[in-house]
């Protein structure tokens, strides 16, 4: 049997929906809402309480659309502080060759 796929916003919905207090321990009645089994939406909402939607993105990078304003700024300064990193090792690999050309 083939199996279905999903889009990552359909998933984010259900893990979303599944993880609200009053659906504790009734993930049954949320598969049956949107015709899934019970097991698929306890997987997703674990998926989704573990690593958030990039549990449910099928590239490496998630969506930026659907980052919160604190995760864009994390992810900015993220950015930036890989770029500072990149130009720290080429500073300490010129350093280390001059230093040998000095001797």
């Amino acid at each position: 049997m083939a199996q279905k796929r999903y889009s990552m916003e359909f998933k984010i919905k259900v893990a979303e929906e599944a993880s609200q207090p009053e659906y504790a321990g009734l993930e049954h009645v949320v598969a049956l809402k949107y015709g899934l089994r019970p097991n698929t939406v306890l997987r997703w909402r674990m998926l989704y309480q573990e690593k958030g939607i990039a549990a449910f993105s099928r590239s490496k990078t998630v969506t930026y659309k659907y980052l919160t304003e604190r995760e864009k700024q994390l992810a900015k300064e993220n950015a930036a502080l890989r770029e500072e990193v990149e130009i720290l090792k080429k500073a300490a690999a010129f350093l280390a060759e001059f230093r040998q050309t000095k001797s």
